[in-house]
């Protein structure tokens, strides 16, 4: 059945409100003052495992281990409902290869810039714990013995160390290619041999790999190659119904003719035509840039994926008549310049973003942004009321043994003017996530879905499909800069309860699942409804602790290089380090 949104009158006007970009709601800059608080809640009742610590606002280095994306192409930023972003990159072989070198190549400049006393590190002690895990898998040694292994040998053994370092964030997919094929031809009707519509021609194409292709727009040679494998795949469903008649009729037993054609693979067992086949696949390749290498009749790849939550506008809406987070900018958004430094690298000067990344995906005007960016308020632990004694005492390891002043604490839920708030170490991973160089940034989209539609994804490659969400469950509002009080209880049902709209089903085992539901698709650079589902499960990534070392703030110039080093980005000044002709330190 397909259902149509029920917003009411007020959310309407809001959200024709926002879309004309008024500066009140959709800009970064400025105080957001609290939204109607659905009821207030007095104490967290997690223990304190979330969110850093922090005395003042200086710049930062990543400590992680996730790896270094180098192509633009192979990565895939979404935010779908329920305030959260998922980064999903599709690992190359060579990106692989190089890992163990490529943490290399980042722990070698940080001791070098240290050592040199080109940084002073202070506050936290997060550089300490990124070296204390790389000698605790032998960094040193499996680069060293890297020149006595096979390429698929050093592929393998990198995958291995990729998942050791960053435990259920990295997947393994393996996609029979008989069953794409079945599944996409079970999607053609006979009225797609004639003229395809430009909604139908996308569904298609999507659907070769169902939510990993998120093509907007198709150029001429690709809607001929469609509209040639749709041909075929009629004529071959048509042929394969006609044999099943026969079947049928003769009695005949064991027999699937569905796709069986006279140029069928007998060498493989398969029953789908041969022809049909490499059409597919090069249509596949061509709209997917080739990502997606092909073994023994299935398509093998590994993929990194990362969910954060995040903050959204300080506004709701009304759907289905709950209230649920209004995203006011939805559509598929490329990263931008900001308008003042004129890169979509910046980091901005003002001190209260503690000269993290801020990353614009959309102009306001001549001066506004909406961005990725980090949150702006100060948290005083002490002084905040929602806080229990475990978070104002919680043991701290900072770098001179006192206690910090402030807690960084992402709200999940609505927060901002219109930008979209990570915290310190997520947004630190992300630009990890992103090519070094920043040129390639602007060919980085966001798909950014209306408030009511999910991020649907086959994160582990099972043709079952979940929704995309994370285990976090704190939202709060502001009052006059200040965190004020709890949205809602942090107790994992009744969030979902005030997130979802009552749509997020718990069994008694407490796992969660959707009724009829929608995910989100894409036209050009408008978003739109997608499909609709039933009993889709909810996939929860755990969350991610924050990974980064702060240090004495040199200039903004030192500070955007430094998130840039890598095994192939260098900084400037810092030597590689010296390896023997089998990969060992000389």
């Amino acid at each position: 059945m397909h259902m149509v949104s029920s917003f009411t009158a007020e959310s309407a006007r809001r959200t024709m409100r926002s879309r004309l970009g008024l500066a009140a709601l959709v800009v970064c800059t400025g105080i957001v003052q609290t939204a109607s608080v659905a009821r207030a809640v007095d104490m967290l009742e997690e223990p304190p495992n979330y969110g850093s610590f922090y005395d003042r606002y200086e710049p930062s280095f990543y400590t992680g281990f996730a790896p270094r994306g180098v192509d633009p192409r192979r990565l895939h930023l979404h935010i779908g409902r329920g305030n959260q972003v998922r980064a999903t990159v599709v690992l190359s072989d060579d990106v692989l290869r190089d890992y163990a070198r490529d943490l290399q190549a980042r722990q070698h400049t940080y001791r070098t810039l240290v050592d040199e006393g080109r940084i002073e590190l202070t506050q936290n002690r997060g550089f300490e714990a990124f070296n204390a895990r790389l000698a605790e898998i032998g960094l040193e040694r499996l680069v060293r013995e890297e020149g006595e292994l096979a390429p698929e040998t050093l592929r393998a053994r990198n995958l291995a160390l990729l998942e050791r370092l960053n435990p259920g964030r990295v997947f393994r997919i393996e996609f029979s290619e008989d069953e794409l094929m079945r599944r996409w031809l079970a999607r053609l009707k006979p009225a797609d041999t004639g003229s395809m519509g430009r909604d139908r021609r996308l569904e298609l194409v999507n659907a070769l790999l169902p939510t990993r292709l998120w093509l907007a727009e198709l150029d001429t040679g690709t809607v001929k190659e469609l509209k040639a494998l749709v041909g075929q795949g009629i004529a071959l469903t048509e042929r394969g119904a006609q044999a099943e008649d026969v079947a049928l009729a003769d009695d005949t037993a064991g027999v699937h003719p569905t796709l069986l054609a006279d140029d069928a693979a007998p060498t493989t067992g398969s029953t789908v035509s041969v022809t049909f086949r490499a059409a597919y696949f090069a249509l596949l390749e061509r709209v997917s840039h080739d990502l997606y290498p092909r073994r023994d009749g299935r398509l093998a790849f590994v993929e990194f994926t990362a969910i954060y939550p995040i903050g959204s506008v300080n506004e709701y809406t009304t759907y289905r008549g709950s209230r649920i987070p209004l995203y006011p900018t939805p559509g598929r958004r490329a990263l931008t310049t900001h308008q003042r430094t004129k890169t979509v690298d910046h980091i901005p000067t003002v001190a209260v973003y503690s000269y993290s990344p801020w990353i614009p995906y959309m102009h306001v005007g001549t001066k506004l942004h909406n961005s990725f960016h980090t949150l702006w308020w100060r948290m005083q632990p002490k002084q905040t009321r929602f806080l229990p004694e475990s978070w104002k005492n919680a043991p701290q390891a900072s770098r001179d043994g006192k206690s910090y002043q402030y807690l960084w604490l992402i709200s999940r839920g609505p927060m901002s003017h219109g930008c979209t708030h990570l915290t310190t170490g997520h947004i630190a991973e992300l630009r990890q996530l992103f090519p070094s160089e920043t040129e390639k940034l602007y060919d980085i989209d966001t798909f950014l879905n209306k408030s009511y539609l999910y991020d649907v994804f086959d994160i582990d490659g099972d043709f079952t499909p979940e929704v995309m969400g994370v285990r976090y469950f704190i939202a709060y509002s502001l009052k006059n800069k200040k965190p004020d009080v709890l949205r809602v209880r942090n107790e994992r049902r009744a969030y979902y309860e005030w997130l979802y709209g009552g749509e997020l089903r718990l069994d008694e085992e407490g796992r969660g699942s959707f009724g009829e539901m929608r995910d989100g698709r894409f036209v050009e650079r408008t978003a739109k409804d997608g499909a609709t589902y039933e009993g889709l499960a909810l996939y929860e990534a755990a969350y991610e602790p924050e990974k980064f070392q702060m240090y004495k703030l040199v200039d903004i110039p030192f500070a955007r290089a430094l998130r840039k080093v890598g095994l192939h980005h260098p900084f400037k000044g810092v030597p590689p380090p010296l390896t023997s002709a089998a990969g060992g330190k000389i």
